[in-house]
């Protein structure tokens, strides 16, 4: 069964396209540190620059500094909880919140640092799970491009992986079937928890890389998977992957996404 819930992610592998899909002013994507951005505008000025992040519940989230350039108004409070880190944060009001032809409005966004060092770049706000609710996404990671449309997809397209949670499609590594968790809030190509490698073939590498989840830092173990990875007709060999007991399911990020379009 093909579920469309909150962001529509479907693997649409070697630029494939779903039956019925058209893709209306494909919008420049930002791709830095293999993490995507958007541009949004607030109450009608901007564009500001927000990032994709499943894993925030919700419309949006908005930097700090954003809502006080902004003048926003403060609307109340509510608990943010982060890792081991419970955080009381501001609540405050936007009238409309928009890109391309997608728009809310009279929201309550929760305030947050998102840019606790200076980039080139800043990050002035999340996008989180709700705000393209019955929408298609298509992101064209190759081409740097993202659209957005009110179309359908059919289970029979060629590309189209179905899913019953959100994100969660199932492919197979060797002979088993297992769950792949589309990420982009990650900036890794494939994550794996040590428990699912079991009976599978790799063979570790000296690269090991530390990742911080939260206010948690661990440290990951880099790999090669000798076992064949399928995911519609995508066929992945001798993949580069890390896993940690730290990892809860195994993530596919946007290190990997942005190399297709989804």
């Amino acid at each position: 069964m093909l579920i469309r819930l909150r962001f529509v992610f479907v693997l649409l592998i070697g630029g494939y396209t779903a039956s019925g899909q058209s893709i209306q002013q494909p919008i420049t994507l930002t791709i830095r540190d293999n993490l995507m951005y958007i541009p949004v505008r607030i109450d009608g000025r901007g564009p500001y620059i927000f990032l994709l992040n499943a894993e925030v519940m919700g419309t949006a989230r908005i930097d700090r500094r954003v809502a006080k350039d902004l003048g926003l108004k403060i609307l109340g409070f509510q608990q943010n909880t982060s890792g081991n880190q419970v955080k009381r944060e501001f609540l405050v009001g936007v009238n409309q919140l928009s890109t391309t032809n997608v728009s809310h409005s009279a929201l309550q966004l929760m305030v947050g640092e998102y840019n606790a060092v200076v980039k080139p770049q800043l990050t002035d706000g999340l996008i989180g799970q709700n705000f393209f609710d019955g929408h298609l996404i298509t992101i064209d990671g190759p081409n740097h491009q993202w659209a957005v449309t009110k179309d359908t997809l059919s289970r029979r397209a060629k590309g189209v992986l179905a899913y019953s949670r959100p994100f969660v499609v199932r492919g197979t590594i060797g002979a088993r079937v297992m769950e792949f968790n589309l990420d982009v809030s990650s900036n890794q190509a494939f994550l794996f928890p040590k428990s699912s490698l079991t009976g599978l073939r790799f063979t570790d590498t000296s690269d090991r890389p530390v990742m911080t989840m939260g206010s948690t830092s661990f440290v990951l173990q880099e790999a090669i998977l000798q076992d064949e990875i399928v995911l519609s007709g995508l066929r992945l060999i001798n993949q580069k992957i890390y896993y940690s007991d730290k990892i809860h399911q195994i993530s596919i990020g946007t290190a990997f996404l942005k190399d297709h379009v989804i």
